[in-house]
């Protein structure tokens, strides 16, 4: 509540002024508290406000001034009554909504005065939000009152009931085929689906907002405004359902709210189900896009409360709390106004405990997600256009930063903060100046941290040196082997029968170069070149027999889970059989992308803290690290890229999963002999470096650094 004087008051006390004739007004409930609506019939521009300042707009009249209209409010009601300060405000409101009627401009050049104020704001808002912007287009009301039986038909308990079955089927479809969701996944942004991928976005979107009209109409609504928004540059259709702030029962406004969503989650369903029942082809991956779409912006937009898109309309309406968002930013204003600028008689816009918890929760919860939303536009949108991107960029820093500042200095500079305003100063100095010598000057502990392997030193991959069928595996896997010791035996009757036919020829050509020594000496050169010939023939031929007995070559454990399954299975050429591993000589082989190789080979940290998978509580000590100075771009398992579970980016065109996106260094370091817990072969593991302490700003400085030349070689 404001003061009961303003100083300004005398600029509009003795206007005259009144409600459109056009304005209706009925009540609505909010928490057990009465509000009051006003609605133009004609513009459809709606405002909500509270018991007593509808008194005071409803005493208006053209017969009075606002100056005794106000004084009588104070008579009826001398604790109640809104101050001066409060029924400008409100009838600056009125004037934005077109709501008020008055003579002349000069009777009320204060409140327009406020308005004009008002809309340089706004104005200023839609030029700063330029990848956000609507156009309207047509008014769609009298068609959609002639789609009254399709709204009586969509808008039931018998369609509730069929959504409900849909999207229990859908998940289940999508469950049911995870893996393979997964996989195509991976070709959502490729060239040829992104055509495919805006259109059905765009039919999704139109569904959607007709989804929001058809549930207006369903409770008596209008809807006079459909046309488009540009989202990023991108063009999607959009409706005007404000109408929904009119209806009395919260249930139809939050119903309103999710209609929306609820239209893309049955598509998205729809779409689960078409894909897994089609293989590959344009139906299979336009289902596949509305599935994602769907789902998609379900969770991360149009159904996340914590953005002012639909769910938040329906958290605020199931919460009986109106401007949820404002309020909670309001709450937040109040604890820096009450606890750091120590100012007494600031209030919180909450009315009870339960909303000043919700309040809180939310501005809390809120303004990191959007941060985080913010933070990933702004990299998509520089990626695909980096000029737009710089500006985004600019702009972000206008809205998040600057006016918050001046709204701030306005506040320091008001009559707010008069008697505090010594502590209001120095708090917020401290709260600018402080942070910044600590983001300059202290010194903050700084470590890479990067995933990793453990190998044996000395491990064989052992592969098919020649193709053949699986007879038998004379070693099963996890048993000691010694160099030389038969692990498997492949047969091939097409090579013997091959070294055979060599050894038959060799004989056959010895003979025939003995006749030619004693009658056809012209033959011996020829015969003896063909007997070199057959001799290199049948020793390779004997090689590729001998390789059908795989032995081991060193001292080690004989590892092949799966080879049992491949008995009497043909295995081609250089197929993987197993591996032999010594245990007894390990090291931790961790990947470290090119810009933390950077600071490694500059601070060349000589140890760092180790934990394996799986095993947390056990801290491993890795000394002697060594840093290979070469790059690589092949891993050494595929469970460290992103195909196998791991976190680096690997290419979608490499069916093992080893071919990296980008190369990658390798930091190698001795495991210990006392080392807790247990290390095999093929753990994988994260590898904490330490680094010379840097202040938070170099340490942002240099990232920001890197990433500018990495993702936009600057």
């Amino acid at each position: 509540m404001s003061t009961t004087f303003s100083e300004t008051w005398h600029r509009v006390s003795q206007a005259r002024l009144s409600l459109l004739p056009t304005v209706s007004i009925h009540k609505q409930r909010f928490r057990g508290e009465d509000w009051y609506v006003l609605r133009d019939a004609y513009t459809q521009r709606f405002f909500r406000i509270r018991p007593m300042a509808y008194i005071f707009v409803s005493r208006l009249s053209h017969e009075r001034t606002v100056d005794e209209v106000w004084r009588s409010c104070l008579d009826d009601f001398p604790q109640e009554a809104p101050g001066q300060e409060d029924a400008m405000q409100v009838l600056s409101q009125l004037h934005h909504s077109n709501l008020l009627h008055y003579r002349s401009k000069a009777d009320s050049q204060a409140i327009f005065e406020r308005y004009q104020t008002h809309r340089k704001r706004e104005i200023g808002g839609q030029l700063l939000g330029f990848l956000y912007l609507r156009v309207p287009l047509w008014d769609p009301n009298a068609w959609l009152n002639r789609q009254r039986g399709v709204v009586e038909k969509w808008v039931s308990w018998p369609a509730a009931a069929v959504l409900t079955g849909v999207l229990m089927a859908g998940g289940l479809s999508a469950i049911l085929n995870g893996e393979r969701l997964w996989d195509q996944s991976q070709g959502l942004f490729a060239i040829d689906n992104l055509i495919w991928l805006y259109l059905c976005m765009a039919v999704m979107k139109m569904l959607h907002e007709l989804g929001h009209a058809f549930v207006v109409k369903k409770f008596g609504g209008e809807v006079h405004t459909m046309g488009l928004m540009f989202l990023v540059f991108m063009p999607l259709p959009y409706v005007d359902a404000t109408a929904s702030w009119g209806f009395r029962s919260r249930h139809a406004r939050a119903l309103v709210g999710a209609a929306g969503i609820l239209v893309e989650l049955f598509l998205a369903a729809l779409g689960a189900m078409v894909w897994a029942s089609t293989g590959p082809g344009l139906v299979n991956s336009l289902a596949f896009n509305v599935m994602v779409i769907g789902s998609v912006s379900s969770l991360l937009f149009n159904g996340n409360p914590l953005l002012r898109f639909d769910a938040y309309y329906v958290l605020s309406d199931l919460l009986d709390i109106p401007n949820l968002y404002q309020k909670a930013s309001q709450q937040w204003f109040y604890f820096a106004d009450r606890y750091l600028l120590g100012s007494e008689k600031a209030e919180s816009p909450a009315r009870d405990r339960r909303e000043w918890w919700h309040m809180t929760l939310y501005g809390l919860f809120s303004f990191f997600y959007r941060m985080l939303i913010v933070a990933t536009i702004l990299l998509f949108v520089t990626d695909q256009w980096f000029a737009v991107g710089v500006v985004f960029a600019f702009t972000t820093l206008i809205m998040l930063v600057v006016l918050p500042a001046k709204k701030w200095f306005t506040h320091l500079t008001g009559g707010a903060v008069y008697r505090n305003r010594r502590r209001a100063v120095l708090a917020s100095l401290a709260l600018v100046l402080v942070p910044a010598a600590v983001a300059l000057w202290l010194p903050l502990p700084h470590a890479i941290r990067v995933p990793g392997m453990v190998e044996a030193i000395q491990y064989t991959r052992v592969t098919a040196s020649s193709s053949g069928r699986l007879e038998s595996v004379v070693v099963p896997s996890g048993t000691p082997v010694v160099p030389g010791q038969l692990l498997l035996v492949l047969a091939s009757p097409e090579l013997d029968w091959e070294l055979d036919i060599a050894r038959q020829q060799t004989l056959e050509t010895r003979m025939l170069l003995s006749m030619a020594l004693g009658s056809t000496l012209s033959d011996i050169v020829p015969l003896q070149q063909r007997l070199e010939s057959l001799a290199a023939r049948t020793a390779e031929l004997g090689a590729r027999r001998e390789a059908l007995e795989v032995r081991a070559r060193h001292t080690g454990v004989w590892f092949s889970p799966q080879l049992n399954e491949k008995v009497g299975n043909w295995l081609p050429r250089g197929e993987l059989l197993g591996e032999v591993v010594d245990n007894s000589r390990l090291r931790f082989t961790a990947v470290v992308s090119q810009e933390e190789a950077n600071r490694l080979f500059r601070d060349r940290p000589q140890a760092g803290e180790l934990r394996l998978m799986g095993q947390a509580d056990h801290l491993v000590e890795a000394r002697q690290l060594a840093v290979l100075p070469y790059q690589k771009q092949q891993l050494a398992s595929s469970a460290l890229g992103w195909s196998g579970g791991g976190s680096i980016p690997v290419r979608p065109d490499d069916p093992q999963g080893l071919s990296t996106v980008d190369t990658f260094y390798e930091v190698q370091a001795p495991m210990p002999e006392d080392q807790p817990g247990v290390a095999w072969h093929g753990m994988t593991g994260w590898l904490r470096i330490p680094m010379q302490y840097q202040s938070l700003y170099v340490q942002l400085e240099t990232a920001f650094m890197q990433l500018l030349q990495k993702r936009y070689q600057l």
